[in-house]
């Protein structure tokens, strides 16, 4: 989503801690995904227990078929922190361990489906406002976290001496075909042109000075 903004780390353990009610594993483990993996909403929402298991253990890589992927080109396969593991084995047992074709994120009812992007937009948009995170997000910003923390790990592993391209990984992360898309991820990134403009800033104190 064009405009809103990636989150800081603190914002994210923040939101992370915002959940509540019967759902709190469910809704905890999309936001998780969608931080962690760079997940699309309806790409988790297009997951299924048989996606993120194999032999009762989650998997370590996860692939969103074709079919649903923006553009619907290829699929993507993303590798699973850690974190984003232990948040689908709770969301799994917090299910019951379903069958394999039982979804990931299924809704409330007899029904095998997942919940609505409506629903999970919702979800996510009351944990922000939960903790007063407000100002140019939205559900969109889980993807965007995703993305500015790749770069910052590339810019830092470059700084170490690796010859790494940083925008180019990120791109591929973010499973792009055309680099320039990854130019709106990044577009965010406006540091030095926000201390230059707080340097002109600068120029009424001095002004005040001499007076």
């Amino acid at each position: 989503m064009s405009g809103c903004r990636p989150l800081s780390q603190e914002e994210v353990i923040q939101a992370a801690n915002a959940f509540t009610g019967r759902f709190v594993v469910r809704n905890r483990c999309l936001f998780i995904l969608g931080v962690l993996a760079g997940f699309r909403i309806r790409e988790m929402l297009s997951l299924r227990v048989a996606d993120v298991t194999a032999c009762g253990k989650v998997r370590l890589t996860v692939r969103v078929a074709r079919r649903y992927m923006k553009g619907k080109q290829e699929s993507r396969v993303v590798y699973l922190a850690p974190e984003a593991r232990r948040a689908i084995l709770d969301q799994v047992r917090a299910l019951g361990y379903p069958g394999s074709e039982v979804f990931l994120f299924r809704a409330q009812g007899d029904e095998n489906k997942a919940i609505s992007y409506t629903q999970a937009r919702r979800v996510l948009q009351d944990a922000f406002a939960c903790c007063g995170i407000a100002e140019d997000v939205a559900t969109h910003s889980m993807r965007k976290t995703f993305a500015n923390e790749t770069y910052e790990f590339m810019l830092s592993q470059v700084a170490e001496g690796r010859g790494i391209d940083p925008f180019m990984e990120v791109s591929q992360a973010l499973g792009h075909k055309d680099p320039k898309s990854t130019t709106h991820y990044l577009s965010f990134r406006d540091g030095n042109r926000r201390a230059a403009i707080r340097h002109m800033g600068r120029m009424l104190h001095a002004d005040v000075d001499r007076s």
